[in-house]
């Protein structure tokens, strides 16, 4: 009877905190990202969807090529419904990274942002899926699981250009939805591939490319990444950002009940087994 009681309290538990999640999925943040001064990288993108190129001015050989500033963004916060608040390494602001390369950022302006789960980001293809969330939640759980925590630029370009890889392979361009998407196809450096890096002022796409080199399912996973979106609307500033929220303590107490629980269970199974 105490094991059946233990049991309910905590799947009562479980959700408790899935409740508390999907109320801070629905809340709003508002912002202003400063002004970015990092060098820029050369991006190039054999699928270019949700930009509309009309034929007569596809790029040359079929590969748009741009400038991007891959680089950590610091955003002040303005308001919102959100009562949380977002990991920042700088004093009154958040930090984020882009989720979106092909869209603008709204650098000095402010906007309100929908919070999101990760999956649900980069809403210019449909939102990633949980696969790609996985591969961004080792990537940052490997390399930078504490958004609180300084970077070096060479660092920030490289985990930006390591996210923008793992979003932007694999895109189906007819649909300008995901597809299934391997580790063997992170590859910042192949030509081949959907989106490859080609200059950087440092060695931050060698770096970005050790970053993937080192993903395999198993690794360490970053808690509380989350995706800021915006709607996607022709000729204005959309970029999603991808965020770290700070657990609230009813959320850490309720995931350390659901940890003590699981714990207390597996004692009671080791016990129980005849030796």
């Amino acid at each position: 009877m105490k094991r059946t009681r233990f049991k309910l309290c905590l799947a009562l538990s479980f959700v408790a905190l899935a409740t508390l999640v999907q109320s801070v999925q629905a809340d709003t943040v508002s912002g202003i990202i400063d002004n970015v001064t990092a060098p820029q990288v050369s991006m190039n993108l054999r699928n270019w969807c949700p930009l509309n190129i009309p034929p007569a001015y596809a790029p040359p050989g079929g590969i748009l090529t741009l400038g991007a500033r891959a680089t950590q963004f610091q955003v002040q916060r303005t308001g919102g419904t959100f009562q949380g608040d977002l990991m920042g390494n700088v004093p009154g602001r958040f930090a984020a990274f882009c989720l979106e390369p092909l869209q603008p950022a709204a650098v000095g302006t402010n906007k309100t942002y929908t919070l999101q789960s990760l999956s649900a980001g980069s809403t210019d293809i449909g939102g990633m899926g949980a696969q790609r969330a996985g591969m961004i939640r080792e990537l940052f759980g490997r390399f930078y699981p504490d958004f609180s925590k300084s970077l070096t630029q060479e660092q920030s370009a490289a985990l930006q250009m390591a996210t923008w890889e793992i979003l932007r392979e694999k895109i189906d361009p007819s649909s300008c939805t995901v597809m299934p998407l391997a580790y063997s196809d992170l590859d910042v450096t192949v030509a081949h591939g959907d989106i490859f890096f080609t200059y950087a002022t440092d060695g931050s796409i060698a770096l970005a490319q050790s970053y993937l080199n080192a993903l395999n399912g198993s690794g360490p996973m970053a808690s509380g990444l989350a995706a800021l979106t915006l709607p996607e609307v022709q000729g204005q500033p959309s970029q999603d950002l991808l965020v770290q929220v700070i657990p609230e303590p009813s959320t850490s107490l309720l995931m350390g009940l659901g940890a003590v629980g699981f714990w207390w269970i597996q004692k009671r199974k080791r016990s129980a087994t005849p030796s």
